[in-house]
């Protein structure tokens, strides 16, 4: 969901050299979205009707500037694994609204629709306010983009 909404974020936005992939770190390959995050997605706007799991790899971190993580299960795990990317891993709720801010944002895959629901409203969040400040700070010249 990340994914598509940061790519959406950019398009509207000609100039933007930003490239975005998601990827997770015990991710099955290919594997579709679940139902629920089809469903919440939809309602938003976004289509996850062909997207499939890609898992996380040295070479996608290594290609890497930045990578956001949800909670710090992920990032435990990543930096156990790559420890060398201690440097590029940041939380994705440092952009959230200030009712997340810093906090983890909960994997909404045990839980329902409505879960899945709020979970993407606090993505909705994050990935604006992500998307205006690499915007702003990549080039001074878009004033277009303004923070949720």
């Amino acid at each position: 969901m990340c994914e598509a909404l940061m790519n959406r974020a950019l398009a509207e936005v000609r100039h933007a050299t930003i490239r975005v992939l998601s990827a997770g770190s015990n991710a099955i390959p290919g594997r579709p979205a679940h139902p629920w995050a089809i469903e919440a997605a939809r309602e938003l706007g976004i289509s996850l009707e062909n997207h499939r799991a890609r898992p996380l790899s040295a070479e996608l971190l290594n290609d890497a500037d930045i990578v956001f993580v949800m909670d710090y299960k992920n990032r435990v795990q990543l930096l156990m694994r790559y420890p060398e990317m201690d440097r590029k891993v940041m939380m994705l709720s440092a952009y959230a609204g200030s009712d997340h801010r810093c906090a983890e944002i909960r994997d909404p895959y045990n839980e329902d629709l409505q879960a899945t629901r709020r979970c993407y409203q606090i993505l909705r969040v994050c990935i604006c306010n992500l998307a205006a400040d690499l915007l702003t700070t990549s080039n001074e010249s878009i004033l277009a983009v303004k923070k949720c």
